[in-house]
């Protein structure tokens, strides 16, 4: 049975429970890496400068973004193990367990592949 090394169990304890009930789960069956939990406001402009998200963090704030009101990430990115970026069908496979697995929980969550203006695959967040 797969495990989250201790950098992803980290990530992921930065998250919101419903989203670590989530990820705790896929884990039994699915090997995956967590890349990404909570993002200060530093973090946030830095992964909107290098490209990796449309949001400042100042003009309008990420769901990955904590502060003293929000101490837990509403957003985590996620990737199935290996992590091979480009392989949109794994990606897309392991999104469907992921919704599925969400559905069976009863948590609503939004898979970033489904956005509209940016592909973000590793990406899920809570509605």
């Amino acid at each position: 049975m797969p495990k989250f090394s201790k950098k992803s169990a980290e990530r992921l304890a930065t998250c919101h429970p419903d989203l670590q009930k989530i990820f705790n789960e896929i884990i039994k069956t699915r090997d995956c890496t967590i890349i990404c939990g909570a993002r200060t406001l530093e973090d946030q402009q830095a992964a909107f400068k290098g490209g990796f998200s449309k949001i400042d963090g100042i003009n309008r704030k990420s769901k990955h973004q904590i502060s003293k009101e929000q101490p837990l990430s509403l957003a985590v990115d996620v990737l199935p193990y290996p992590i091979k970026w480009e392989d949109k069908a794994s990606h897309d496979n392991f999104a469907r367990a992921v919704k599925a697995t969400a559905e069976h929980l009863g948590i609503k969550v939004r898979w970033g592949g489904d956005f509209k203006d940016f592909r973000d695959a590793p990406h899920y967040e809570l509605v």
